[in-house]
Parts: C-alpha cells; structure tokens; sequence
C-alpha cells in the first residue's frame, strides 16, 4: 500500500501542471515530453493482420484481470454491473471505445505516478487489427504502471474461444467502468461539452446544415439527463446509417433509458461512442465551427442544452446522402 500514496505523492508535484487548471487529458500533451510515454515490450507486440472479436475478448479480459489486482490494491470501488445489451456492432464502435480506455489508463497513470505510461500503438493494417493493438497498448500501461507501484500481475482468465464484435465492444465498456470507479478526478461537464462541440461539427458539415439559434438554458439537468438525451441523438444516427449501408451499433435503447444515477464518466463514454459514428460517415467531410460562446463555467445544462441541438441537426441526415 504505501508505494501508492507515496507515487502519488510524487505525482502530485509534477512541474508545471500542478499550477494550471488544465484538464488532466490536456495536461498529459501539454505538460509531459514525449520521452514520458513508457516503452514497454508489452505494447510493442506485434499485432496479427487479421484480428478476430475473440483475440480483443482475450486482450481485454487479461487487462480487466489486472485492473482488478490495481482496483484492490488502491481500496477502489467496485465497478456496478451494468453490462450493455448490444446485438451488433462493428470495429469501429470496439476501437473509439478502445481508445477510451487507453486515455483512461494514461490519466491514471498521471494521477498515481504523475506522468502517462501507455505508449501510443503504431498505426495497424486494418480497424480490427487496430482494436487489438490499442488495448495491448492500453494494458501494456497498466503493467507499467502495477510494476511501478508494485502490484503483481494478475492471471488472465481462460481464453474466449468464439465472441462477435458485440462482445468485445462491451467487454471494453466495462474496463471503461472500473477505470472510471479508480480515477480521482470525475469526468468534467465541460469534457463532454468539447466532444459535443465536434459532433455538432461534423454533423454540419455532412448535413451542410446551418446551426440553429442557442436556445434558452434550462438549468437542473443532471449526467444522467445528458445520458439520456445522448441516447435519443444515438437512435437518430442509426436511422441514419441505416440509408447509409453502414453497420450500426445495435444497442438496447430502451433498458438503458431506464438506467438512473448514471455518472458524467459514461455520458463522456456514449459521446466519444457517437462522435466516432458520426464521422465515419463522412471522413472526408470538413467540420463546421459551432457559432456559440462557449460558456465561462459549464454544467450539464448547458451540456444538454447542446444534445438539444444535436438531436435536432441529426434529425436532417436522414434525408441527407440517400
């Protein structure tokens, strides 16, 4: 245990970012060399050319075994099942929530060590081939960061030996929710505000719509609304990818509306999620800057003030390419 509090200690004095109220993600480009990002022969494997939702299944039941060893040894809680229901999905909804995780495994990292150590993966052959080696990269951190502290590798659990892209979509999601559960510092209205901010760009430029005006703020609004509204801007874009022949991530709308209590940390997720939709779209679409002053303090209001205006773009492209 006392390696921990003592890294932390450490990390908490790290010069240069501990004086700027920069958001951590920010502060892991804008403070920290490159030199920072840990070499680690567990994230330089070499990744296969043809990688199967099985072989991601394996990669990241491995790392949720040791983010468990990591979880017990910090005394963090345990993350509350709630395991998607998703029918379908594709490489490209399993990598945008990959690369989630190895964000998290980083601000981690910066929080107990003070500097990242999840090194970026070189660019793969294929989306699917890139799953697999965000998450080695991922968990090659979490193995840097367990010898750093002292934490012993935990045993992977048996090997999935036939899993779809479903399964290995939500077996990230609920990395994703154990790493939320061992972060200090909670996901901030104002980091999903930005990623709202990027969707509301792309969807401008694929609709060649023009924004509408800001409507008035409604205040009281909670993670779980943004979630929730999130949700409703989600149904929409499958409508739309449905006249575009793309695969659809095929989630159960209606039992994760029933869900309460939901933390900023997932409305961060589900938007990341979505945003990684939206421009596969169109990749080669250029974005469209939002018109609006971005507010000095932001709070979920003004966050679900903003899927207001997402849901409303997202309802013209359905007419829109087909």
């Amino acid at each position: 245990m006392l390696p921990v509090a003592k890294t932390k200690a450490v990390g908490m004095k790290t010069p240069g970012c501990a004086a700027r109220r920069t958001p951590a993600l920010v502060a892991l480009a804008v403070c920290l060399p490159p030199m920072a990002f840990a070499q680690t022969a567990f994230a330089q494997e070499a990744t296969p050319a043809r990688v199967t939702p099985a072989q991601v299944v394996r990669a990241v039941s491995a790392m949720r075994a040791d983010l468990e060893g990591m979880r017990f040894v910090m005394g963090a809680p345990v993350a509350t099942p709630s395991r998607w229901q998703v029918t379908d999905a594709a490489p490209r909804h399993a990598l945008s929530t990959a690369k989630t995780s190895f964000a998290k495994v980083n601000r981690l990292a910066f929080e107990v060590a003070g500097e990242p150590l999840a090194q970026m993966p070189a660019s793969a052959a294929t989306p699917a081939a890139e799953v697999l080696a965000t998450v080695a990269a991922a968990h090659g951190g979490l193995r840097t960061l367990m010898a750093r502290v002292g934490v012993e590798p935990s045993t992977p659990p048996r090997p999935a030996r036939d899993a779809t892209w479903a399964d290995a979509l939500v077996e990230i999601v609920e990395a994703n929710r154990q790493l939320n559960e061992m972060l200090v510092r909670e996901f901030r209205p104002e980091e999903i505000y930005d990623v709202i901010i990027a969707l509301l760009g792309h969807v401008a430029g694929v609709a060649d719509a023009a924004y509408p005006p800001l409507p008035q703020l409604v205040v009281g609004k909670t993670p779980t609304d943004v979630y929730q509204r999130l949700l409703d801007c989600y149904e929409l874009t499958h409508q739309a990818e449905a006249g575009r022949d793309m695969r659809a991530l095929a989630l159960n709308l209606r039992r994760e509306r029933r869900r309460e209590g939901v933390p900023s940390s997932e409305a961060y997720d589900l938007s990341r999620l979505l945003l990684a939709d939206i421009v596969g779209m169109d990749e080669s679409t250029p974005t469209v800057e939002p018109p609006y002053p971005r507010p000095y303090y932001i709070y979920s209001a003004h966050v679900h003030r903003l899927t207001d205006i997402l849901a409303d773009m997202l309802a013209t492209l359905e007419t829109v390419g087909q």
